[in-house]
């Protein structure tokens, strides 16, 4: 359970194509400041946005992403999961952490700054974190 009062953070996770990783693979600014960009578009501009986000990223496939999620955590006491959440309530690392599989990207609140499911989807290629609040980013894989 996420208590109130913590301090939490939002990490959203991209599956970025390959193209576009080979490009920005040693300049990761270049792909925040894109992915920053479509965020912060005005609803004026909802069609541009999808278009450059689908020439970036690629969509994950959600049951599948799921069931590796799932199968790596399983046998963890202090997870759980429910349709496309997955969380972990730590008690010992007072990890709080919920990971959203959504059609398009990720969405994970922790109270961590590394939480568990970083290691969990390292194995996945092409994953790309942003913190848009802190304006924090890195290649996950």
């Amino acid at each position: 359970m996420i208590f109130l009062g913590e301090t939490m953070r939002t990490f959203y996770i991209f599956k970025i194509n390959k193209e576009f990783k080979t490009i920005t693979k040693n300049k990761p600014y270049n792909l925040f400041l894109a992915l920053d960009n479509i965020h912060s578009m005005d609803s004026e501009n909802l069609s541009l946005a999808y278009r450059l986000f689908d020439s970036i990223c690629d969509r994950p496939n959600v049951k599948e992403l799921n069931l590796s999620i799932f199968n790596e955590l399983k046998d963890t006491d202090y997870y759980i999961k429910f349709n496309n959440n997955h969380l972990i309530n730590n008690y010992y690392t007072t990890e709080n952490s919920k990971l959203t599989v959504n059609k398009t990207y990720m969405k994970l609140k922790s109270t961590l700054n590394n939480p568990t499911f970083f290691k969990t989807l390292k194995n996945i290629p092409n994953l790309f974190v942003i913190d848009f609040s802190s304006k924090d980013y890195f290649w996950l894989s």
